[in-house]
């Protein structure tokens, strides 16, 4: 049975229940584990802007990201119409392809993909 009073040495053994006012005061020092909540104010400058995948078609200029290739070893690109994709030939050529009907364009996957809502 626990005694009303406190002891003189803290005991190894955790209290069943706890007290009801904190028994130490808040540190200034940062902990080493993550908070649960999130923080009032950002951790940091925002970035430079929004990340904006550019579009392509063939027309002539900068647009055309076939002569010279926009990235090298790459021949497939997003069209400014998500239904479409443009493809470079090793030459330099450009051709604007379809994807299949309720398709879209996926620069990652380098495909044609359905898109779930």
């Amino acid at each position: 049975k626990p005694s009303a009073k406190p002891s003189a040495k803290p005991s190894a053994k955790p209290s069943a229940n706890p007290s009801s006012s904190p028994s130490f005061k808040p540190s200034t020092m940062p902990s080493t584990s993550p908070s649960k909540k999130p923080s009032a104010l950002p951790s940091s400058a925002p970035s430079s802007g929004p990340s904006v995948t550019p579009c392509f078609d063939c027309s002539e200029g900068r647009s055309n990201p076939c002569k010279p290739l926009e990235i090298p070893d790459t021949y497939f690109y997003p069209h400014c119409d998500i239904t479409r994709y443009v493809q470079c030939s090793a030459f330099g050529q450009c051709f604007q392809n379809n994807c299949t009907a309720g398709l879209q364009w996926n620069a990652t996957a380098v495909a044609c993909v359905q898109i779930f809502f």
